[in-house]
């Protein structure tokens, strides 16, 4: 077993039915992590006891146990429990870290190849693959994927970038992820997703019935962080043709503009939300001009 110069951080809250495929997907790698701490965020399913077997059997694997705090939005609990994982590894050589959900599994050689990019460009800060998802029993590149962001299942981040960046922040209505890509652009590395590079992601992002739910909140999520509202239009109208088509673009942009109704606070500072804007302002007139090409 090789092991590589990364490590990584799982947050776990009850993922008993698929935490054992991801630890299994992760031993499996051609170049293994130096170390994986896993932390169960408050489950009270068997998650604890398949990480307890697997950490028995592999040195590398470190399991934590992490209650939760009162009525913390999961969002929020996983960040912490990210922090939790984070202190744990502070004795660790590595060049890069990666947060690894779990309900993912990959190929083989998927560490080794994000591994590879980031070698390759030294402006790289974060890398990772494209999330495919269960549609009517086929796996399929989801409809947001985008060379330009990784999702936050599967970032792994060049060590020096995840300190500029300060790592992980707990937001009100998530998009801790987001914010860790809006940092490291705006000081100075790149962020990119490689379509090739497949990952499997195995739960829905949202319960059945929940799906209304979730897209109001991601609108108030794109508010907090200070989301330019031309550019939540625009990334609303784009996004029409997910599941369930329009109605939940719809929903989005209905949290957004309720939140701005409400006049709810801003979770990011005026220099980050400046950034941002701007920096969506750039795409828009991007986009426009190839439309007009």
């Amino acid at each position: 077993m090789t092991k590589g110069e990364y490590v990584l951080i799982t947050a776990a809250y009850n993922e008993g039915t698929h935490i054992g495929a991801t630890i299994d997907a992760v031993l499996m790698q051609s170049v293994t992590p130096r170390k994986w701490v896993i932390v169960s965020d408050g489950s009270n399913d068997n998650t604890d006891a398949i990480i307890k077997r697997y950490a028995e059997q592999n040195n590398f694997i470190e399991y934590i146990r992490r209650e939760k705090e009162g009525t913390l939005p999961g969002f929020v609990s996983k960040v912490y429990a990210i922090h939790t994982g984070f202190k744990a590894i502070s004795g660790t050589s590595y060049r890069f870290i990666g947060i690894l959900d779990a309900d993912i599994t990959f190929g083989s050689d998927y560490y080794e190849r994000v591994i590879g990019k980031l070698q390759e460009d030294k402006r790289l800060g974060i890398a990772g693959g494209f999330i495919y998802e269960p549609r009517v029993g086929v796996f399929k590149s989801r409809p947001s994927n985008t060379r330009a962001s990784v999702a936050g299942a599967i970032q792994l981040f060049r060590k020096e970038c995840y300190e500029a960046i300060g790592g992980h922040a707990p937001l009100p209505y998530g998009g801790e992820d987001w914010l860790c890509e809006i940092l490291a652009r705006k000081n100075g590395w790149t962020v990119m997703a490689f379509p090739d590079i497949v990952a499997y992601h195995h739960k829905p992002s949202e319960a059945k019935g929940e799906v209304f739910k979730d897209a109001i909140r991601q609108g108030k999520m794109d508010y907090s962080v200070a989301s330019h509202p031309l550019f939540e239009l625009v990334k609303c109208l784009r996004r029409v043709k997910e599941r369930p088509f329009f109605l939940r673009a719809l929903f989005r942009l209905y949290g957004f503009t309720w939140s701005a109704i409400k006049g709810d606070s801003i979770a990011v500072s005026a220099e980050i939300a400046n950034y941002l804007r701007q920096e969506q302002l750039v795409k828009i007139m991007m986009y426009i001009h190839r439309q007009h090409k």
